[in-house]
C-alpha cells in the first residue's frame, strides 16, 4: 500500500493525498475526510524516509561535543527542548577531539543527514567553511577568528578579564587555573593565559595553570596531590563546577577550610556550585541553545550574535 493506492481509492490527486498526511493546509474538509477515511480502513502509515526524500529534511539537528560532559548540559537540553517544540529530534555528535571523527560529521552534514549542525568546541585544524556551508547549515557556539562562520557564543574572552582583574584588585597574588587541553589545542586555554597574564605577569604550565583536568574524578585527584604536599593556592579557576566540586571535596577531606584557606569559582552555575556555594560563571548556555536551533530552522543565513557571561560570586 503507498499514497497512489490512497489517492487511487480516495479518487484524489497524490498531492492532496500529500497534504492530508503531513498535515498541511490548502485540502477541503471534504476531501481530507475522504482520504482520512481511506487511510484508517487501509491500515496505512507513512514511510519516514521516504517523506524526507520528498521534502528533502532529515528532522534531525545536529550537536557537535568534545564528549560528554556536564559543561554542557545546559547547552543540550535546552536544544533538546527548542527541537521537541518543533518536531525535530536530536543527534549528539562526540568527537573527543578526534580530527578525522570531526570530518566525518562533517561529511554527514554535506550528506543532508543533519538539517542543521550545532558546532560546540572542536579541533584548531583548518577546515574549508565556506565549502562546507555550501553545503549544509551550521552554528559554532564557540568564537571563531573566521568571521564568515555563523556564531552565536558567550562573551568568555570578557568573563576571563573580570575574574583575573578583580582578584588583582583585591592584590590576592596566589592564582590558580585548571583547564583540559594544553594552550596549542585548545583557543579557550588561550585565552585564559592572556587574560591572566594581563593581571599577573607570565603563566607557567605546572605552576600557575595545570591541564587535562576537567570532571570531578580528575579534579578531586589533582587537589589531593596537591594537599598531601600542603600546596593550597589562595584563589583556584576551575573549568567546570563538577570540577571545583572534586578539588573542594579533596581539600575539605584534607583539613582545609573553603572561603578560608582557598576559594573556588567553576563554570555553568550548575548544581554543584548552588549547593556547595561556591562562586561560578554562567556562560548563557540555556539561551545560547535556543537561539542556535532557532537560526537553523530559519531562512536566515548568517548570525553573529554574542551573549553575556555572568559571574556568580557565592
Amino acid at each position: 500500500m503507498n499514497i497512489r493506492d490512497i489517492a487511487r481509492m480516495a479518487n484524489v490527486s497524490l498531492s492532496t493525498v500529500s497534504r492530508v498526511i503531513n498535515e498541511e493546509q490548502y485540502v477541503s474538509d471534504e476531501k481530507r475526510k475522504l482520504v482520512q477515511e481511506v487511510i484508517k480502513k487501509t491500515g496505512y502509515t507513512k514511510n519516514g524516509n521516504a517523506v524526507k526524500l520528498s521534502t528533502g529534511k532529515s528532522g534531525v539537528i545536529g550537536v557537535q561535543i568534545p564528549y560528554n560532559n556536564s559543561c554542557y548540559d545546559h547547552l543540550i537540553d535546552s536544544v533538546l527542548l527548542a527541537t521537541k517544540e518543533k518536531g525535530y529530534q536530536v543527534q549528539l555528535l562526540p568527537t573527543y577531539y578526534e580530527q578525522e571523527t570531526e570530518s566525518y560529521y562533517y561529511s554527514m552534514l554535506e550528506q543532508k543527514l543533519f538539517d542543521g549542525l550545532i558546532l560546540t568546541s572542536r579541533t584548531p585544524h583548518p577546515i574549508s567553511w565556506s565549502r562546507l556551508m555550501a553545503k549544509g547549515k551550521l552554528v559554532s557556539t564557540e568564537k571563531l577568528e573566521d568571521t564568515e562562520v555563523p556564531m552565536i557564543y558567550a562573551d568568555r574572552e570578557q568573563a576571563y578579564d573580570q575574574l583575573f582583574s578583580q582578584l588583582h584588585a583585591k592584590k590576592i597574588q596566589d592564582v590558580v587555573f585548571v583547564t583540559k587541553r594544553s594552550a596549542d589545542q585548545s583557543i579557550t586555554t588561550q585565552n585564559k593565559i592572556k587574560a591572566f597574564e594581563r593581571y599577573f605577569g607570565p603563566a607557567v604550565e605546572g605552576e600557575n595553570y595545570f591541564v587535562e583536568i576537567d570532571d570531578y574524578e580528575s579534579g578531586y585527584s589533582w587537589a589531593k596531590e596537591l594537599a598531601a604536599k600542603g600546596i593550597i593556592p589562595t584563589y583556584l579557576y576551575t573549568n567546570g563546577d563538577t570540577t571545583a566540586a572534586g578539588i573542594l571535596s579533596a581539600f575539605q577531606e584534607a583539613g582545609f577550610v573553603h572561603k578560608k584557606d582557598f576559594s573556588l569559582v567553576g563554570e555553568g552555575n550548575s548544581s554543584y556550585s548552588k549547593l556547595l556555594n561556591f562562586s561560578t560563571i554562567d556562560f548563557s548556555s540555556k539561551e545560547i541553545g535556543q537561539a542556535c536551533v532557532d537560526f537553523l530552522l530559519s531562512d536566515q543565513q548568517q548570525v553573529c550574535c554574542k551573549k553575556e557571561a555572568r559571574f556568580i560570586l557565592r
